[in-house]
């Protein structure tokens, strides 16, 4: 032959062929490729595959290491290579094929190029997908057919038997596979010579040969059972398969009822669950072993809901009438003695008369399904909550509660106390003084879960360090001098409510391992007493610190700071969102002018108000409000004072003129010089106590004598 007639029948196989050839150098770029190889990746021409790749196979590759390794180890062994990768089609997916190459070598014996013979595999993937899909069909109705069933070979070898067939015998199943021969479980002579006979027939004439018979079995302990077996060939082996039924409990049962219970019997006592019967009268008759372990043997006759459940009467859920009436009964029940939910089905066993004589019940602890079950309701429920309190709350955004703004860091905020109430997580609030951490926390307790329960809040700096015990967990009397009394403690009137703790930073270390417990568990003892309570309250705290710094101080335990530090919320001072000043200030109006007849300010005064840098946030605003609207001026007290510790500078402080009282003089002296350094510390109680020289509680009280709000 020719050389061009050899050409041209390699063109025609190499244009016509049925499967893609590619010729391509070693780097990948393209020298060949014949039509078919475009059509498998869906191109409508090669030169539309060829412009789409760049004319590198590289970049049909899906795996572009695979070319690689089969590159070395082609060019190490000098051998074609056949393996399997993936192409990428036009439109991104992936082509399984099977690959051909060689090399076409070069006089002098180096590559010139390389020629691949490329096979779609997806129809074959599918078949043996199909295959697998139908195997494992197979296998789970050989192993489900609720009865010992086994292949036996054409030399009578047992290939493959059920996990029925295994606990028939007492072997595993690697035991008895490709190891057993039938007559290493036949028990009499007569019957394995009766079988063997049969199982030659059945392939020589099988004519005749019947495919139903009994035998008896010795299992592994040596047990004799007697068998009915069921067998045949499979169609187009020379195996048969054979399904074995133990019918020892038939032989030796007197009446159809003794005999459906030993029947029962075997597949009970493999049974994971709880089963039982009982009589009419509710007295127990069969417990399978699982339920044997639990109840003990010796209950056997007793009454059911005695025997089982432990109650003195039947149980709440108790389905015996529907039964007797032949109906089968499916329900859920929550067992009253474990708290653990189970899923029974109780259902009638008939006598020779057809009439009910028993009641068979079948018992499945679901009580993980169940847990997960409510899990998924409470958070469906938590989060249509949160969709509710959301769309009430977006009707009016510029106040949330008592709180007013509607700046883009308090959106954030409203989003956030959103959040919290709904959920019971421990709560945080950092923020300055004055900032409102009191109204939050007040907030997340409103539109929460316990809002028809008790919000308890706690001033930590204000109780002193000896009291704090008993404060929080309360004491019995006579515990210590002065106990006059039984004292409940903080967390008993908040239990079920919400304990909101101001100035959590307060609190010392050796509290703080007190209380530590009582949020973990809920339990604590008051001061003098043996008996445990318990409280189910909610904890929101609030602090002006940073705890980051008081943990590297070693003034808070690093345990106690996680335990509260859960879900953090940060209020911004009031300089950083100014655009909410307008609001507030129409808020204290509407809440101190109405009867002064006072409703807005002068253009020139919001300006002030605006321009100031408002040290001590909202309580600060509010104060100069309520300064205005009896002084009718505006007045910011920024002066400073030589109190111990100052700088020295005087402080101007302005009083009313007028003819007074020395004493309302001097009370109104010492408000506005208390209120100028609260202010000026940006209402840091610690530091203003220190400089006046009196202790933290004694400023609380005058605080609270002078009519100086102090909430958050």
């Amino acid at each position: 032959m020719s050389s061009r007639a050899y050409k041209s029948i390699y063109q025609q196989l190499f244009e016509h062929a049925p499967f893609g050839i590619l010729q391509t150098r070693l780097q990948g770029k393209i020298l060949n490729v014949n039509p078919v190889l475009p059509r498998m990746l869906g191109y409508n021409s090669t030169t539309e595959y060829l412009q789409s790749v760049n004319h590198n196979i590289c970049n049909t590759y899906a795996i572009s290491q695979t070319r690689k390794e089969v590159l070395e180890s082609l060019l190490s062994r000098k051998a074609s290579q056949v393996f399997e990768t993936q192409f990428y089609c036009k439109d991104k997916t992936h082509l399984p094929c099977r690959i051909h190459m060689r090399a076409a070598l070069k006089a002098d014996g180096s590559v010139d190029y390389l020629e691949s013979f490329i096979q779609d595999m997806t129809r074959e993937r599918d078949i043996a997908r199909k295959l697998e899909y139908r195997d494992a069909q197979y296998r789970s109705v050989f192993e489900n057919t609720g009865a010992g069933t086994v292949i036996i070979e054409k030399d009578t070898t047992i290939c493959m038997v059920n996990s029925g067939f295994a606990l028939m015998l007492g072997y595993n199943k690697e035991e008895i596979e490709g190891k057993m021969m039938l007559a290493d479980f036949i028990a009499n002579q007569q019957d394995l010579e009766m079988m063997l006979r049969y199982h030659h027939q059945r392939r020589d004439n099988p004519k005749g040969v019947p495919i139903e018979y009994e035998f008896r079995l010795k299992n592994k302990i040596g047990r004799i059972k007697n068998i009915w077996m069921r067998v045949d060939l499979i169609t187009g082996t020379e195996k048969s398969v054979a399904s074995l039924m133990d019918i020892t409990s038939f032989k030796q049962a007197k009446q159809k009822l003794h005999s459906s219970e030993s029947k029962l019997s075997g597949i009970l006592a493999a049974f994971g669950g709880y089963a039982y019967t009982v009589s009419q009268d509710l007295h127990l008759r069969f417990a399978n072993a699982p339920l044997r372990d639990v109840i003990g043997h010796d209950h056997i006759g007793r009454k059911c809901h005695k025997a089982v459940f432990h109650l003195d009467e039947p149980c709440p859920w108790c389905s015996q009438k529907q039964v007797l009436k032949g109906e089968t009964v499916n329900q859920e029940f929550l067992n009253p003695v474990d708290g653990r939910w189970y899923f029974s089905v109780a259902s009638p066993i008939f006598g020779t008369d057809d009439k009910v004589i028993e009641r068979q019940t079948v018992i499945v602890d679901i009580h993980k399904r169940k847990q997960a079950e409510f899990a998924l309701k409470e958070k469906e429920a938590r989060l249509t909550r949160e969709n509710l309190r959301l769309r009430a709350a977006i009707k009016e955004r510029y106040r949330f509660g008592d709180i007013v703004g509607k700046s883009e860091a308090m959106q954030k905020v409203y989003e956030l106390i959103l959040r919290a109430a709904a959920t019971d997580a421990s709560v945080i609030i950092h923020g300055e003084s004055g900032t409102g951490k009191e109204l939050v926390a007040r907030a997340i307790h409103q539109f929460g879960d316990r809002v028809k329960h008790r919000f308890v809040p706690v001033n930590c700096g204000a109780i002193p360090a000896h009291l704090m015990e008993s404060e929080f967990f309360g004491h019995k009397r006579g515990a210590f001098t002065g106990a006059n009394h039984t004292k409940p403690g903080l967390l008993d009137y908040a239990d079920k409510g919400t304990l909101f703790l101001d100035e959590l930073e307060e609190i010392g270390e050796e509290m703080q391992i007190k209380l530590l417990r009582a949020l973990q568990s809920g339990d604590y003892t008051p001061i003098g007493g043996l008996e445990t309570h318990w409280s189910n309250a909610r904890i929101i705290s609030a602090t002006n610190k940073p705890l980051a710094q008081l943990l590297d101080e070693g003034r808070m335990r690093e345990d106690f700071f996680y335990r509260i530090h859960i879900f953090p919320i940060h209020l911004p001072p009031l300089r950083e969102r100014k655009e909410d000043i307008p609001l507030l200030v129409d808020h204290f109006l509407v809440k101190y002018g109405k009867k002064k007849g006072v409703h807005s300010l002068r253009g020139q005064e919001l300006e002030m108000l605006m321009n100031h840098h408002w040290p001590g946030n909202v309580r600060e605003l509010e104060n100069t409000i309520q300064r205005y609207l009896s002084l009718n001026t505006l007045d910011f007290m920024n002066f400073t004072t030589a109190a111990a510790g100052s700088s020295g500078e005087e402080m101007p402080v302005t009083i009313r003129t007028g003819q007074r009282p020395l004493r309302d003089i001097i009370e109104e002296l010492e408000k506005s010089y208390i209120l100028s350094l609260l202010n000026r510390y940006q209402w840091n109680r610690t530091r203003v106590a220190d400089i006046l020289g009196i202790q933290r509680k004694t400023l609380y009280l005058k605080l609270k004598k002078l009519g100086i709000e102090t909430f958050e």
